[in-house]
């Protein structure tokens, strides 16, 4: 085994390219950072013919990686987008309004069909604290899951 990797640049490439395509199959940076430590000992062996022993070649190795590893993943942290979901206040000061399509018996769930697309629906589940009848008024006061918290408009009983 000693043989394969001490002084062989194939080896380290190739270890550079197999870290390559796992990085590509599972999107994990770790297997990028060692890709491009592999790479640096392919092209130290190739290059400079240096370090010589084995040993000196997984050092070259685990301390290029560990370097990596640090400045990728805060580069991956700062650059990472929000998510965009779990923001319901910002979502709900611009939702729409709707009427009610179905009720429940007891009133306090159904069905509501809002004026446009709210989060990627127009029909959505309902809960409300007070008894709404269908063709009645609502706003959207929360969201639960995939269930609305709603009220009547003001001004509607």
């Amino acid at each position: 085994m000693e043989s394969l990797i001490s002084n062989s640049y194939v080896f380290w490439g190739l270890l550079a390219l197999l870290l390559l395509l796992a990085e590509a199959a599972t999107f994990t940076s770790v297997a990028f950072v060692f890709s491009i430590a592999a790479a640096i000992v392919f092209l130290s062996l190739f290059v400079a013919d240096a370090p010589q022993s084995l040993a000196g070649q997984l050092l070259l190795f685990a301390v290029a990686g560990v370097v990596l590893l640090y400045p990728i993943r805060r580069f991956q942290k700062r650059t990472a987008t929000a998510p965009t979901t779990g923001d319901v206040a910002a979502s709900i000061e611009g939702a729409p309004g709707g009427v009610i399509r179905h009720a429940d018996e007891g009133g306090c769930s159904g069905r509501v069909l809002l004026d446009h697309a709210f989060l990627g629906g127009r029909e959505w589940m309902f809960e409300s604290e007070t008894v709404v009848q269908p063709g009645q008024r609502v706003r959207i006061a929360d969201v639960h899951g995939n269930i609305l918290k709603v009220d009547l408009h003001r001004g509607e009983s």
